[in-house]
């Protein structure tokens, strides 16, 4: 059903894109017929492909090189262009729909039909109107070429240039000997064709580099493919930290043929998983519960999840609890949980903008915790925006990004 509806959704931004740019191309070139097939051809080849690759989900993980800059590149492109362009269109279709509903509906009484008539008819009128359409017609261009353009850019730059974050968490009752003590998070890698082994080694050595004193990598390790995570344990297994790597299963990690193959690749690569368990991480005499839940997948399996984690969990020290999905924050305080590690959301992936605390992204629809730091009742969390892509390999405003977060005494 959601594959279904996400094609449904393609479909309507490459028929909207199609009409809108076929009569622009059709008015602004009505000699030169070229151009408007050129495009036309392109929109069913791009189209068809889009409908296979939806349906089929194709296994490209051993294409060359070669074949994925001249066919799956231009493939993305095309498409995170035309969904750009379709939301601008679409939301131009719906603030135009009241206008042209008041204008059709004057249009058929007698009085006023006859005045837009005559208006229309004067000069003046008429040349606000050429110059309504050459404006049109430009801007028509230029949200074209920025829409292709910020693909484009978002394909081959911004997914490989990561950004490092900091942030700090007071605890109430954390012991002196934690007070400093560092966690990097990284999230949602997505080992895919789009997430080779050399790059997950390069952010493996980057994370080592950053010396904190225990890494966790919230969920998220492959794609759907079986064998993606082999190139991800290969790459991973380098990573260390004083007290221990530890990390969650994310839901994409359940999207394959056998996800306890994928678990027990990951956790013998040195990513001890926390599959709704916990861990007592201790430092110089003080101490703090790490809780880790596979991904919880419907929201009436929270709570068990949760509750089957801590246990009973007697000790009064901080907890701390790694849950891929960000949507649960409510639930964990009501454990008296202190922070949550959350990923998932690529925090938007595509940021149109950010309000103040709200980022302004299609991902904003589903969760609205999306990306940085959230707080309910005394519960604390930071919602990483990831390093990997899916759906589009394609960032824009919002780099990867790899987090140290630094425990202090409240």
């Amino acid at each position: 059903m959601f594959r279904l509806g996400i094609t449904l959704v393609v479909l309507l931004f490459q028929i909207l894109v199609y009409w809108r740019l076929s009569l622009c191309l059709r008015d602004s070139f009505p000699k030169r017929r070229q151009f408007l097939w050129a495009f036309r051809i392109l929109s069913a080849l791009f189209t068809v492909a889009a409908i296979y690759v939806l349906t089929f989900r194709p296994d490209v993980s051993g294409t060359p090189v070669w074949i994925r800059f001249f066919t799956m590149y231009p493939f993305f492109i095309w498409h995170g262009a035309t969904i750009f362009l379709g939301i601008i269109f679409l939301v131009s279709l719906l603030i135009r729909l009241p206008f042209q509903a008041a204008f059709s509906v004057a249009r058929w009484i007698p009085p006023t039909k006859q005045k837009l008539v005559e208006i229309q008819k004067t000069p003046t009128f008429k040349e606000f109107d050429a110059s309504r359409r050459t404006f049109l017609r430009r801007g028509m261009y230029g949200l074209t070429a920025a829409s292709f353009g910020g693909s484009a850019y978002g394909l081959l730059v911004e997914k490989s240039n990561h950004e490092f974050t900091t942030a700090q968490f007071p605890i109430l009752d954390l012991s002196p000997a934690l007070e400093g003590f560092t966690i990097t998070l990284i999230s949602d890698i997505h080992s895919s064709p789009f997430m080779l082994k050399e790059e997950m080694k390069e952010y493996a050595r980057i994370v080592n580099d950053i010396s904190s004193d225990m890494i966790v990598v919230d969920g998220d390790f492959v794609n759907s493919n079986l064998d993606e995570v082999y190139p991800f344990a290969e790459a991973f297994s380098d990573l260390t930290a004083p007290y221990g790597v530890y990390g969650v299963m994310g839901n994409h990690d359940f999207y394959n043929a056998n996800p306890e193959l994928v678990a027990r690749e990951v956790d013998e690569c040195g990513i001890k998983l926390l599959r709704n368990d916990k861990a007592i991480i201790e430092k110089g005499g003080g101490q703090f519960y790490l809780f880790g839940v596979d991904d919880v997948g419907r929201a009436r399996s929270v709570p068990v999840k949760l509750d089957e984690a801590m246990g009973v969990a007697p000790l009064n020290i901080p907890k701390i609890l790694l849950c891929h999905r960000p949507y649960y924050l409510e639930q964990a305080a009501e454990r008296n949980i202190d922070i949550v590690l959350s990923g998932h959301t690529h925090g938007g992936q595509v940021v149109l903008g950010r309000l103040g605390d709200v980022v302004v992204a299609p991902a904003s629809l589903a969760s609205r915790y999306v990306w940085g730091k959230y707080r309910f009742g005394k519960t604390q969390m930071y919602v990483s925006r990831g390093i990997g892509t899916v759906g589009l390999p394609i960032r824009l405003n919002c780099p990867p990004e790899i987090t140290q977060i630094t425990l202090t005494r409240a």
